[in-house]
């Protein structure tokens, strides 16, 4: 049998010993009285003091804390808010009654050599959509900083169709009147990025760690975006044309002309990132990451509309082809907010 006992000078046991000692944990005031087998009481004291201290080593040190140097890579999903957009739109095509086809004297007025552009504006209001990407990072030794290059792309779905709101010059007056509609539609806007990021965990114990983040990179960006303008079709109501010798001539023409232009823009534009999240680990290699994030570009903008029909014809001012007509679109800067879930595999 063994017996723990204070040390106080005890007495001698029956066929056994008696013995004062420090016991394998280094306590020096406990006392072992062994019986028989005291090489065992040793061993087995020994393996009970390297539990209790893995045990205590276990409890003071971070859960699977992911904070050794090295790289990592990591895919993530989650959805995109974009914010409204203003839309400034230009028509390098002047006044209607300067198209040969509307006003078959158009070649020879010296008013129509150059005819100038037309100017509008819309706003459309915000959307939502899908984010995903990946990035591949390097955690740097000793420091709570790490880097990474990220790829992320994101669809946000407009879908809105607005009315003008605002033109230049004679255009402003037709609103409503001889242009029965005047409309701008987005689609979707999407956009590749590649971004080079920096991070800083806080390193706060246990398996969770938040972080904060900067990244500058680009977005190859895409609109899908549709131009409608429909005159009324009662020839009275045209007032383009008023005080030329063929006046109704180019009222009957224009009247119930649509123009129509159905395209893809893009434009590359540069940008920034804040980003702010926290990391779980769920073992030595992986973790799982919650991000979220502000991203701001620049203005859009791409001269590539072509309305075909215009004002019912083919997209040109002359029946022999020449002086086509194309138009182009402005946005305000480019801004979205975005959340993501990930998983992250260090190596």
């Amino acid at each position: 049998m063994i017996r723990f006992a204070a040390r106080d000078g005890g007495r001698r046991g029956a066929g056994g010993s008696n013995r004062n000692e420090t016991n394998p944990c280094g306590i020096a005031n406990v006392r072992i009285i062994q019986a028989g087998a005291a090489q065992e009481v040793r061993i087995a004291m020994k393996r009970w003091c390297a539990t209790a201290a893995a045990v205590l080593i276990g409890a003071a040190s971070p859960a699977f804390a992911q904070t050794a140097a090295g790289f990592y890579f990591g895919t993530g999903l989650g959805v995109n808010f974009a914010t409204g957009m203003e839309l400034d739109g230009v028509g390098y095509d002047g006044p209607s009654d300067c198209d040969e086809y509307v006003n078959p004297l158009a070649p020879g007025d010296p008013d129509c050599a150059n005819p100038g552009t037309s100017v509008w504006g819309s706003a459309v209001g915000s959307a939502g959509g899908l984010l995903a990407g990946a990035v591949l990072g390097y955690r740097l030794p000793d420091t709570g900083f790490r880097v990474e290059v990220e790829y992320f792309y994101r669809e946000s779905a407009f879908n809105e169709t607005v009315a003008v709101t605002a033109a230049g010059g004679a255009t402003l007056a037709k609103l409503g009147g001889e242009l029965q509609r005047a409309e701008d539609r987005i689609g979707s806007v999407t956009s590749n990025n590649l971004f080079g990021n920096a991070y800083y965990d806080f390193s706060g114990g246990g398996s969770t760690t938040p972080y904060v983040g900067f990244g500058f990179g680009v977005g190859v960006t895409g609109m899908d975006y549709v131009s409608l303008w429909a005159r009324n079709f009662d020839p009275d109501a045209i007032t383009t044309g008023a005080g030329r010798p063929n006046a109704e001539e180019i009222r009957r023409n224009l009247a119930g002309s649509t123009s129509v232009a159905r395209v893809d823009l893009g434009d590359t534009l540069f940008g920034y990132q804040v980003l702010a999240g926290v990391r779980y680990a769920l073992s030595d290699s992986v973790a799982l990451d919650f991000k979220g994030r502000w991203v701001g570009y620049g203005a859009f903008g791409d001269d590539g509309i072509v309305w075909d029909p215009l004002r019912s014809h083919p997209p040109a001012r002359r029946r022999d082809g020449s002086q086509p007509v194309s138009g182009g679109i402005e946005t305000g800067d480019v801004r979205l907010f975005g959340i993501s879930a990930s998983l992250a595999y260090s190596f």
